[in-house]
């Protein structure tokens, strides 16, 4: 745009005038091309007097505005200004013309606006073709306006496989699938379009079964239709299935790009599946693959998920773009392998580079000053997020907050931050001081806070079962017994804990007291004896959260097969002596589980790596890499 300034300038000082075919090009390249300059093509409209007024010109302007009002909505009521101007020039509007300012209605969710030149179309007796229409359909489906848009699909004469697609679109994007699919089963003919956006509606809501049944059915199944169904897999807790359609994917020659790839390192991230994770590295470096920012950002993330930040921090150093989201994903590897020091000295860093952080990065760094118990630090970085920034606390940055003053036993301050948060606090925040209290032994507020919980937040299974485990703990049996019959009442399945493994690039998954692996009987007879073992060391089962009415050698048995033992276990059996092992949990670690792997690395010199809920725990010589605050 600066070169096209230069080149017009010079025009201008040479007193050379515009004749109307000139302006065809240097209007259109200012309004309309990505690197042009929407408010000079504006200016060069309405301020040439000596140009008799061209449609062509003012559609263009118009329409550029219309590109634009998404990210500046002002710019929509500035497209209204120059279409009341060419009404001032008696300058007639076309199909065009409406096409482009329906456009920008719906990039604005303009219902209103649009609306009227709906209304304006059909009291003129104004021939809308079949883009027309279809921008109008379009309109009323971004807007949420089903009935109407439906009404102008029905009445239209004319429908084109665009017509078909707006308004499948539209009860997608509604959440209407069951229309969506019936729609989409009268069309009478089907582009790649018609399909993605069915199958990206099945997989944005969930329904993975239906999106891979209508998936097999695609006469064409196009790079867009592969990145849907990975990344949706991915995206809704299956990453399993996430990897078997990549690997799937290469087997048909079919080349991923790099929205699949961050989709795959996100599914290794949530398994632990370093040596899948390690894999996909070695494919985009052998394929010479562009790694940018946010590729960048998701290679860090899957390995600091899978334990192993010293390969993560090697990324981030070789990175040759760092932008935002590359520093936030090396700070939160960091602030989750016990390095929060290293994560604070990070952030400054980023600033200092002049490099603004965002919200995420501010939710990394509370995170870190949350898991070392650094309650100012914790406050003096909340506070220069709007202070210095900007950038206004939302309901997640809040929560670390109330996490923070939990784990360092500061309840009070705790609950009288969230009474005095400017915003709404939600179940997740209390849920995280009644999580505080049972970790404190505060039995009391966490009576008082867990039953307002069940009150408004019903079915979260978590709610009960904290709730339960104060009680328990508070040796009133009774009244645990009581919140597990409500939770029976009312049908509410608790979410079970379990452990991944993986060896040699399979990972295996665990249930507390599981016995469907095929080793079955191995994994127990092995952890039999590692429990025999630290016991010399000083092991004791510890049984405050059982709260049945049974003798303490059972409740021993309770808990000593819980998932991440029998994951541990299984890796005894299955890798070599001395080699680390990483385990993936879905749960927080409990007590016994952390001071039994403590030992387990201290009697047999193994270095246990363990992801909870929260974050890593690196065993190694009897210590964790938590110092036992979690």
């Amino acid at each position: 745009m600066k070169q096209f300034k230069e080149a017009h300038t010079q025009l201008v000082v040479n007193g050379l005038t515009h004749p109307s075919p000139s302006l065809r090009p240097i209007i259109s390249f200012a309004a309309l091309d990505p690197s042009g300059d929407i408010d000079y093509a504006l200016l060069l409209l309405l301020h040439q007097p000596s140009i008799p007024p061209l449609l062509f010109l003012f559609n263009t302007v118009i329409r550029g505005l219309a590109r634009a009002a998404g990210d500046r909505p002002a710019f929509l009521t500035t497209s209204l200004l120059v279409f009341n101007r060419m009404a001032e020039l008696n300058l007639a509007p076309n199909n065009f013309t409406f096409n482009f300012l329906l456009h920008g209605c719906s990039n604005c969710g303009a219902f209103d606006l649009g609306r009227q030149f709906h209304a304006m179309l059909v009291k003129k007796f104004f021939y809308m073709d079949v883009f027309v229409r279809n921008s109008v359909i379009q309109f009323y489906s971004v807007c949420g306006k089903l009935d109407d848009a439906r009404c102008v699909f029905d009445e239209s004469d004319e429908l084109d496989v665009v017509s078909w697609n707006s308004i499948i679109n539209g009860y997608v994007r509604n959440g209407d699938i069951s229309e969506a699919l019936n729609l989409f089963g009268k069309m009478p003919k089907r582009s790649d379009v018609s399909w993605n956006s069915v199958l990206g509606g099945l997989v944005k809501f969930g329904f993975l079964d239906n999106a891979y049944r209508l998936f097999m059915e695609m006469p064409r199944r196009t790079l867009v239709s592969w990145v849907i169904m990975v990344s949706g897999h991915a995206q809704n807790g299956h990453p399993k299935e996430a990897l078997a359609l990549f690997r799937e994917m290469l087997s048909l020659d079919q080349k991923p790009n790099s929205a699949v790839l961050v989709s795959v390192l996100s599914a290794c991230s949530q398994l632990g599946a370093l040596d899948h994770g390690n894999w996909v590295y070695s494919y985009i470096q052998k394929e010479h693959l562009m790694i940018d920012s946010i590729l960048s950002a998701a290679l860090i993330d899957m390995y600091a998920k899978c334990g192993s930040i010293g390969l993560a921090m090697q990324v981030f150093k070789s990175s040759k773009v760092k932008g935002v989201s590359t520093y936030t994903a090396a700070i939160s590897g960091l602030a989750m392998n016990g390095h929060g020091k290293e994560a604070l000295q990070l952030f400054e860093r980023m600033k200092d580079q002049g490099i603004s952080p965002d919200s995420v990065s501010y939710l990394a760094v509370l995170c870190a000053c949350s898991h070392e118990g650094w309650v100012d630090k914790g406050f003096h970085y909340f506070n220069s997020m709007f202070d210095v920034y900007g950038i206004r606390p939302e309901l997640d940055h809040c929560a670390c907050m109330v996490d923070l003053l939990g784990r360092a036993g500061l309840l009070q301050e705790a609950e009288s931050f969230i009474t005095s948060m400017p915003i709404k606090p939600d179940s997740a925040i209390w849920g995280a001081l009644l999580g505080a209290c049972r970790l404190h032994g505060n039995a009391e507020m966490g009576q008082r806070v867990g039953h307002m919980l069940i009150k408004y937040d019903k079915y979260h299974d978590g709610r009960y079962v904290l709730l339960s485990n104060i009680y328990a703990e508070s040796m009133k049996g009774e009244d645990a017994e009581e919140v597990r019959k409500t939770m029976r009442k009312r049908k509410i399945m608790r979410v079970p804990g379990y452990s991944l493994i993986e060896v040699d690039g399979a990972v295996h998954e665990f249930l507390a007291g599981d016995r469907s692996h095929e080793k079955t009987e191995d994994i127990y007879l092995v952890w039999d004896a590692i429990v025999k073992e630290i016991k010399k060391f000083g092991y004791n089962a510890e049984t405050r959260s059982v709260m049945f009415d049974v003798e303490e050698e059972d409740k021993e048995a309770l808990i000593g097969y819980h998932s991440e033992k029998l994951a541990l276990a299984f890796g005894f059996i299955c890798t070599k002596p001395g080699s680390l092992i990483r385990i993936v949990k879905n749960i927080r670690i409990c007590n016994d589980c952390h001071s039994a792997i403590k030992l387990v690395s201290k009697a047999f010199k193994r270095k246990i790596s363990v992801r909870d809920r929260k974050r890593y725990h690196h065993f190694e010589e009897g210590r964790c890499s938590c110092m036992d605050y979690w």
